[in-house]
């Protein structure tokens, strides 16, 4: 498995506008596409002995209860998977007791990692078999040459 990343510069100190600006890596998702619900429904199907219909109808229905307890103003906890929770945005104003409802302008859904499938720096990600290839070095080589290995940078 090969997780792609490219470089980009940011200041180091981003709160003083004349700190040097360092390399740092942000992964990309621009040359693969993203996993299905209907990969993850035949996935589950094969691995449960549901069918794959069935999966895909869970599924839906997971993700419509999702959103109506969030918007119900819970947060929800699926063990073993992680926390979902909204998150609130808004211009800010100058005084607390100023802010009212009309200053919030939007909603995300946000989610946090259970332990089990957090990726811990250094350790999971190596002992997994993972690695890291850099898509500049990639697009250097050519897309016919950048396999099996190739652009992967060897400070990691």
């Amino acid at each position: 498995m090969a997780i792609l990343y490219k470089k980009v510069k940011r200041l180091s100190d981003p709160t003083d506008k004349a700190s040097v600006r360092k390399a740092y890596p942000v992964i990309t998702y621009k040359y693969g596409s993203a996993a299905t619900l209907g990969e993850f429904a035949k996935e589950i199907g094969s691995n449960s002995g549901v069918s794959e219909g069935e999966a895909i109808s869970v599924l839906k229905d997971f993700r419509t209860l999702l959103r109506k307890t969030l918007l119900s103003g819970r947060s929800v906890n699926i063990e073993g998977l992680g926390f979902f929770f909204l998150s609130a945005q808004s211009k800010g104003v100058e005084k607390a007791e100023e802010f009212t409802a009309q200053d919030i302008i939007g909603l995300r859904i946000c989610f946090r990692a259970n332990n089990d499938i957090r990726l811990h720096t250094g350790t999971s990600t190596r002992s997994d078999g993972l690695k890291f290839r850099d898509v500049d070095r990639i697009n250097e080589l050519g897309e016919s040459e950048g396999g099996n290995g190739e652009g992967e940078d060897p400070s990691v």
